[in-house]
């Protein structure tokens, strides 16, 4: 029996095509191809159909995966469970991170990983785009806010509280700001200009949502920090971003009774992966980078 082909064969359901496996496990598509058609060949059945698109399992090849996949998966953990450290904290992990996360905590925490573990080859991209992981191949990506309901494993990185902010040049030109409503009719910086909704919450529990006049939108929230330094308007940040500059006093709270609520950080990675290990550790390693920074700032 061509187990090796087998494993593959789970690898490529897995990814749904050809090119999503080549990325996901570093073998070419000729031979993922070629060790495909020989195990086919060796069970005479056939177990996928391609197309354009990728690939669709045939009825014998649904019964192999779902029969096969739980027993690998199985298999791989025993193996990691007996390697020592180095050994298993060793391969490639591919990254998609949300940029000014990556930039102030994340890529920093990764650098360190790195230099600990030699053996770990990091290819980290910085987006805002909500990648697949299965498609483009990723092995763990990093979202920020709500999640749509997937069968990937999920772990919170962080709960990061949020402050209403603003220059006190800005305050001094809109004395009218005395309530949550009065966020409506001043400028206000976002990530972007559409589908903004603050949820604010007071000392009593109160909350009120507040949908604010964006006059100024940018992907980058160092770029809404400098914007709200520079008095273009109010701005719902991460605390651990803007503390310095509260401190200093080149940024001032707005509406200090009304908290914005926290913005969720969730890692999502497959659960049949053979770099599970892996990916649990740098995952460890982001959550201990953000509760180091939240004591750092406090």
């Amino acid at each position: 029996m061509d187990f090796d082909g087998l494993a593959l064969f789970i690898r490529v359901a897995q990814a749904g095509g050809l090119a999503a496996a080549e990325r996901a496990t570093g073998i070419s598509k000729a031979t993922l191809s070629r060790r495909l058609t020989a195990l086919e060949d060796t069970l005479n059945v056939r177990l996928v159909r391609r197309t354009k698109k990728g690939i669709v399992l045939t009825e014998h090849g649904q019964q192999l995966y779902d029969r096969s996949r739980d027993a690998f998966l199985l298999a791989e953990e025993a193996v990691a469970g007996v390697q020592d450290e180095k050994v298993a904290l060793s391969g490639t992990v591919r990254l998609s991170l949300p940029p000014d996360m990556a930039t102030e905590v994340l890529a920093p925490a990764l650098i360190k990983f790195k230099a600990k573990y030699p053996d770990v080859v990091i290819d980290m991209t910085l987006t805002d785009r909500r990648v697949s992981l299965v498609e483009e191949g990723y092995d763990l990506v990093v979202r920020m806010g709500s999640l749509a309901d997937s069968g990937l494993i999920s772990k919170k990185i962080a709960s990061l509280p949020r402050t209403l902010v603003a220059s006190s040049t800005f305050l001094e030109a809109h004395p009218e700001i005395k309530g949550p409503q009065d966020l409506r009719n001043v400028p206000a910086l976002a990530i972007r200009r559409d589908l903004v909704e603050w949820d604010l919450r007071d000392r009593d529990g109160v909350v009120t949502n507040v949908t604010p006049k964006i006059g100024f939108a940018a992907n980058r929230q160092t770029i809404l920090i400098d914007a709200a330094v520079a008095g273009l308007g109010i701005a719902n940040l991460p605390n651990f971003m803007i503390d310095q500059h509260l401190a200093s006093g080149k940024l001032v709270q707005v509406l200090p009774e009304w908290v914005p609520s926290p913005v969720e950080m969730t890692a999502l990675w497959q659960k049949d992966r053979i770099t599970a290990r892996l990916v649990k550790a740098i995952v460890a390693t982001f959550v201990d980078a953000f509760e180091l920074a939240g004591e750092d700032g406090r």
